[in-house]
């Protein structure tokens, strides 16, 4: 099993491993990364919109092909996607890619993906649909257009995937 857990910035945890397929693999490795992390076990339990929750940390969690991340923060709001590298990106691009958005590589798709998803999690409470949002991947920053709030995305890149956090307080 490949396991990372670093601190991004004061307060922010992450923790990235390999899991085994499915829902009841991805349960499993999110409560192994977690206890692992927190040096405790906790209990994920999931709010009324299906948002992860644990005790006395905001969390974000996400999974693709094989791959668990986890971001957590006990002082700021946190939210974080991972997406495995495909070309299949190129056949959703349309409905996720805001007007004002002309990218067309599958980099940069993946990114944009990654980024509209990440801040979907961290206003959850607002709902955003993927036309609510704007990324521009060169500032690294993605815009909140219903309420006119830019945040800071931070992109990973991996030989497997494409990852992006993002946090706020």
């Amino acid at each position: 099993m490949e396991r990372s857990i670093k601190n991004l910035a004061k307060d922010v945890i992450l923790g990235v491993q390999t899991i085994g397929l499915g829902r009841q693999e991805e349960r499993k490795g999110a409560n192994e990364l977690l206890s692992k992390i927190l040096e405790k076990e906790v209990k994920i339990t999931h709010d009324e919109n299906g948002k992860p929750v644990i005790q006395d940390y905001n969390i974000s969690i996400s999974h693709s092909k094989g791959y668990l991340a986890i971001l957590l923060s006990k002082a700021l709001r946190v939210g974080i996607d991972i997406e495995y590298w495909s070309e299949r990106i190129q056949k959703i691009a349309k409905r996720f890619l805001h007007k004002d958005e002309n990218y067309t590589t599958t980099e940069d798709l993946l990114i944009t993906w990654c980024a509209k998803e990440a801040v979907y999690k961290l206003f959850s409470e607002e709902h955003l649909g993927y036309q609510d949002m704007k990324v521009d991947i060169e500032r690294q920053e993605v815009t909140n257009l219903k309420n006119n709030i830019s945040v800071k995305i931070n992109i990973t890149f991996h030989k497997d995937y494409i990852m992006v956090t993002t946090w706020l307080p």
